[in-house]
């Protein structure tokens, strides 16, 4: 079939590409930024359009000729401007279903979420119900499945769950007994691959679940057994960590806001049956998923070294910030002066030399705190460090033997600013 594919560079989206393809499926990618998954798919037709501004019908008709279903998998965690539960969850797919409906596409399957209903407590939810709802009022053949927590390679909600999980001291809220039944992707694909098949029953809501419900305290006992460790829970109230949210756009965690904690404190599970019965076979669970594949080395780094990633951002933040209010504030501007003098930096140039390079210092700490063009930040510094050291060396060599080591010290501030770059450039 010709589908095409939303969300194609999501979690879910990139593991039915895969799927899709390997079942001979011509995709058409629909994504905002196509460009790793051509790496990977040269051949690949892809899509660059924005669920930001893809909100009239006639932005998807072009789109939709020779295509015989559509597959949306577009879903975010949390808002960003202009990234709203609304745009992404409803306009835009709103907009494609009608669109579909003009086309006459043969097929539609929405990936929804398990708890999206009109009178929900969270907008991520109704939002995903307002499209769930005008699906369904179409003259089409959809079928909407909803999810709950889906775990297997690449999850990033697992991603966060795991690394709270290696924690020294893991953070649980409330009495941890808070329900969940979370499904594996590759049950999910498998539910999506027979939708496609023409003698699959359509225009009907599928709960995909795992097959019994866990605790949230059972799930992250589960995963810290994964990694060797035995978990040492801290208990803390809901409204603790609604009042600590705010905490989470500092370390740039989508996943850690009080749309997600609401969402956890009322529990999240379905009867399993209406799925099983759907798939043929009982899904995985995530405890047996958990004992047939054990933790990588790579994974175990990854865990332990996931709430590293912010404190490495703000420490090399601070080394510039820092660098600039004591060279502009703090330290004697006389001796700033004679420094200079030696590298031959006088008169006029000097105040100018000193205020320059101490307001590049707060710019750059700036840039790196916000994540702002990481590339460019990062040849920026790297470039800054080279010309202060080259300068340093010619002029004043004498702080090469300094006893406190303060150019010597540059080469591990060197490889902390080029991992800060391969991490943050893997993150979404």
């Amino acid at each position: 079939m010709n589908i095409l594919l939303t969300g194609a560079s999501g979690f879910i989206g990139q593991h039915l590409l895969r799927a899709l393809l390997t079942e001979g499926h011509h995709v058409t990618a629909c994504c905002r930024r196509p460009e790793q998954l051509l790496r990977q798919f040269p051949a690949l037709k892809a899509l660059t359009l924005d669920f930001e501004t893809a909100t009239d019908i006639g932005d998807w008709l072009p789109h939709l000729q020779q295509i015989d279903a559509v597959i949306n998998a577009v879903g975010i965690i949390q808002e960003t401007h202009p990234a709203g539960f609304d745009k992404l969850h409803c306009l835009a797919p709103s907009a494609l279903f009608k669109a579909c409906a003009q086309m006459q596409i043969k097929k539609v399957v929405q990936i929804s979420a398990l708890g999206a209903e009109l009178n929900a407590a969270t907008e991520y939810f109704t939002s995903k119900a307002k499209a769930d709802a005008l699906l369904q009022s179409l003259d089409l053949d959809w079928i909407i499945f909803k999810p709950s927590i889906v775990f297997g390679c690449g999850a990033k909600s697992m991603g966060l769950l795991t690394a709270l999980a290696a924690l020294p001291i893991t953070p649980i809220m409330d009495d941890g007994l808070q329900a969940v039944q979370p499904v594996a992707v590759k049950d999910l694909l498998q539910a999506v691959l027979l939708a496609l098949k023409p003698e699959t029953p359509t225009r009907q809501v599928i709960n995909a679940v795992g097959p019994e419900p866990i605790s949230f305290m059972a799930l992250m006992g589960g995963l810290s057994k994964r990694l060797g460790q035995q978990l040492q829970p801290f208990y803390i109230s809901s409204s603790w960590l609604t009042a600590l949210a705010p905490l989470a756009v500092c370390m740039n965690e989508p996943a850690l806001n009080k749309q997600s904690i609401v969402m956890l404190r009322q529990s999240n599970t379905a009867n399993a049956e209406t799925f099983t019965r759907y798939l043929g076979y009982s899904p995985d669970s995530l405890e047996q998923a958990l004992q047939a594949t054990p933790a990588s080395q790579a994974e175990r780094w990854h865990a332990r070294l996931y709430f590293m990633r912010p404190l490495l951002n703000i420490s090399i933040a601070l080394v510039w910030l820092w660098a600039g209010f004591v060279s502009a504030f703090l330290y004697p501007a006389a001796d700033s002066y004679q420094m200079l003098s030696r590298i031959g930096i006088t008169g006029g140039w000097a105040p100018l030399t000193l205020y320059g390079a101490s307001l590049a210092d707060i710019v750059l700490g700036i840039s790196v705190l916000l994540r702002w063009r990481l590339r460019l930040i990062t040849a920026l510094q790297i470039g800054i460090m080279l010309a202060y050291s080259v300068a340093i060396s010619l002029y004043l060599p004498e702080f090469w033997l300094h006893p406190f080591g303060p150019l010597i010290k540059n080469l591990p501030l060197l490889m902390a600013i080029l991992v800060l770059l391969i991490i943050e450039e893997e993150r979404p």
